[in-house]
Parts: C-alpha cells; structure tokens; sequence
C-alpha cells in the first residue's frame, strides 16, 4: 500500500497536494490523472485520494482497497462499478467548513441588509437613504451536519434567527415557509437529488432567498429562474451549479437577482487532507477501523 493516485477537482492542485503528503508520508508513490496509466499500473492501485472518479476509472482499479474523498461531498465517487467492500472515508476540514459559512454570511448580509439597492444607486450617483436596523431575519439551513451547524453558528453570532433542518425532522415545507433565507448545506443523495423545485419555491414566503453552498443538483434550475422571475423568491446565490463549469449559454447567468460564482466558497485545505489521509493510510496499513466513514447507503 505504497501507492496512492490522485484525483484532485483542479488538476493544478497536484503538485501542492503531493508536497502535503510528502510532509506527511514520505516514500509514498503519488501517481496522478487516469489516461496516462495502462490498466496493468491500475489494477495494481491499492488507494484513490481525490473528488471524483474519471468515467470508466472505478471498473479499471480492481486493486483497491480504500477510497479518500477531498470534498465534503462523496457523491461523485459512489459510482455503480466501484466494489461495495471497497470503504469510502471523507476528509473533515474545520477551515472549508468556516469558508462556506463566511460566503452564506457574506450572501445572506447582502441580502437581508438590502445592499444591492446602494450599488444600483452608486452607479447612478443617487446618495439617497434607507435606513435599516440591525437584522433579526430567520434563516433556515437545509443540512445539520458539519457544515451546516458551522453556518448557524456564524449566522447567529450576526444576530440572525438560525433554524436547522435534516430529512429526518419536520416536513421541509414547516421548516422554509417562514424563512426570509434558506440556506443549502445538504449531501446530494438520490433523495435530495431536485429536492429545491417550485413546490418548495411556492412554501417559502414571498421574497424569500436561497443560497446553494451543497452541490447544483439539488436545485432544479428552471424552477428556480421560474421563481425568480414571478417575484416569488427575491433571488439566490448560487456557488454550485447542476454544470459545471457553468456554459456561457445557460439561462442562469442572465437572471437578475441570481448571483454565481464558481464553485468558490470554500476550498480544501492540501495540508489538512494531507495530514487526514496519512492517519487513516497508518491505521490502514495497522488493520484498525478507517476513521470518518461514509455509509454508502445513506450516501454520506
């Protein structure tokens, strides 16, 4: 188990990744990308530290024995070719977690303290005041997990009313229909997979806002530009999309109200998937359970 191959979301990441592992496990066989290894140098791979799973890769690693995913989500590596014995573990990383909960304050403070009103009046030379007091507004957040629970304590030391919510608790039409901002922070599994469609758009109360920091498909987007455009939701920030990269042509960049950014609200930390992955390859290599396991049926 001297071998691991890389499967980074940014290609450039890999040599600052393989320095990280090299701090951490030195001697360690850092092998990266897929169509440059014939099928003898993978079926010989015991290990995959990365994001995703290359179409066709899983079926060709016939030696595997542990999977490490980089990102908080594993739905991109629970392909259907990739061995049920095979353990999944994801990396737990404090500093993505307040990444993202920074970005939906930044969304949610934008938002509830109607500051695109001044940029529309800066652009227009127009000093004109509104004046506000200081936000109370709910706040639901779809997903209670790490990070969920990192964004509502962030939020709530804003003053904000923060509200969690997990699939097994109330109905999420109970728990949105109030909400000034609901917030996503939940796993992609097969059962939230669209689970934000016009039936939920048309439970939130009007002028509602949504920021997305989960995966893109949960949204169904055209419901949600379909939302937007009727005045029943004031708008979303959206930093994950159903494609991507987002193609030049999709509806959603033209949408007033909708804002995008790339994929950007957090980022994993090289040092600590480093420092993670080495701890569990030692425990590996001891024969002791893997630490943060995913259930694959659950699907996180």
């Amino acid at each position: 188990m001297n071998t691991v191959l890389l499967f980074p979301g940014v290609p450039a990441q890999v040599p600052a990744l393989v320095a990280a592992i090299s701090r951490h496990e030195p001697g360690l066989n850092c092998l990266s990308g897929f169509d440059a290894h014939d099928d003898t140098t993978l079926a010989a791979v015991p290990i995959v530290l990365g994001w995703r799973f290359p179409r066709g890769a899983a079926a060709r690693l016939t030696g595997l024995r542990w999977v490490c995913s980089m990102a908080a989500g594993v739905e991109k590596l629970l392909v259907p070719e990739l061995d049920t014995r095979v353990p999944i573990t994801r990396v737990v990383d404090p500093d993505q977690a307040l990444g993202m909960a920074q970005y939906t304050a930044a969304q949610v403070l934008r938002q509830v303290r109607d500051m695109a009103r001044y940029d529309l009046q800066q652009q227009q030379r127009d000093w004109t005041r509104h004046p506000i007091a200081a936000s109370r507004a709910n706040v639901t957040v779809l997903g209670w997990g790490e990070v969920g629970r990192e964004i509502g304590r962030v939020l709530q030391a804003l003053g904000l009313v923060v509200r969690g919510w997990h699939r097994d608790g109330t109905p999420l039409a109970d728990a949105v229909h109030d909400a000034d901002v609901v917030v996503n922070a939940l796993p992609l599994t097969p059962q939230t997979q669209g689970l934000l469609n016009a039936q939920v758009f048309a439970d939130m109360q009007r002028g509602a806002y949504l920021v997305n920091v989960a995966r893109g498909g949960h949204v169904v987007e055209a419901d949600l530009i379909a939302a937007v455009r009727s005045g029943q939701l004031r708008g979303a920030a959206l930093d994950v999309q159903r494609h991507e990269p987002l193609p030049h042509d999709d509806p959603l960049w033209n949408v007033p109200g909708i804002t995008i950014t790339p994929h950007i609200a957090a980022q994993p930390s090289n040092d600590t998937v480093a420092a993670q992955f080495a701890h569990n390859l030692r425990r590996l290599r001891a024969g002791q359970p893997l630490l943060n396991q995913v259930d694959r049926l659950r699907g996180y």
